[in-house]
């Protein structure tokens, strides 16, 4: 009977990927690579575990399709993710790093505004006074609609951004942004203040719920879930 290979994804680039190697290497699994710049590895002692190298989004989209088993990624993304992905991927650890906050951030020249109910009421006076939406610039469509409809707020424009959304109010692409923030200087520095926090955000153990009849991933679940 052949048996079933463990597929085990994690983050490819940056301070990151570093940060997940550790988590294996404190938890005495060793991965064997080819050269540094290979995207595939091994376990040491683990002949039926491999090791799979992606980006953290593409680390979620491959666990809801049963591509992998288990893989460590972003709650952020985890819970921007389609509920078609998030209904087949359960969360097993939250590690004390790659944390950030996404957070909800208006231009400090607007005074009066400093909660959501604030921001309610100003998306009625915006619309009156520039006859549009105001809008909001974010690389989190799911979770920013949930936000908006959680406070009440209908007058608004998502506008979809791929780079450095903290700047999109300067560059008069949108009036507000939803984004994620470390320490709130990159906001402060483009002359934004956070008026609410959505998500506080940070890397995470997950897993395939289908994996789980797999022998081996529950143990491989456990030793990455050590402190």
């Amino acid at each position: 009977m052949t048996k079933e290979i463990i597929t085990i994804l994690t983050l490819s680039k940056g301070r990151l990927k570093m940060q997940a190697e550790q988590v294996f290497k404190k938890n005495k699994l060793k991965i064997i690579q080819k050269s540094e710049r290979s995207l595939i590895g091994t376990i040491k002692g683990y002949p039926m575990v491999r090791v799979l190298y992606m980006n953290a989004t593409e680390i979620l989209e491959a666990l809801g399709k049963n591509i992998g088993d288990i893989g460590i990624s972003g709650k952020d993304l985890w819970r921007e993710s389609e509920p078609s992905i998030q209904s087949k991927i359960s969360l097993a650890k939250e590690y004390d790093w790659g944390k950030s906050d996404l957070v909800v951030a208006v231009d400090n020249n607007w005074v009066d505004c400093i909660n959501p109910t604030d921001l309610e009421d100003i998306s009625y006076e915006f619309f009156q006074k520039h006859k549009r939406l105001m809008r909001c610039a974010t690389k989190f469509r799911n979770l920013s609609n949930s936000w908006f409809n959680s406070k009440g707020i209908t007058q608004y424009e998502l506008i979809g951004s791929k780079g450095a959304t903290e700047v999109a109010n300067q560059l008069g692409v949108a009036d507000l942004c939803i984004d994620l923030s470390s320490t709130g200087e990159t906001l402060r520095q483009n002359n934004l203040k956070i008026i609410d926090t959505i998500l506080k955000s940070s890397a995470c153990l997950f897993y395939s719920k289908k994996s789980l009849k797999k022998k081996g991933v529950k143990k491989i679940i456990k030793l990455l879930s050590k402190d």
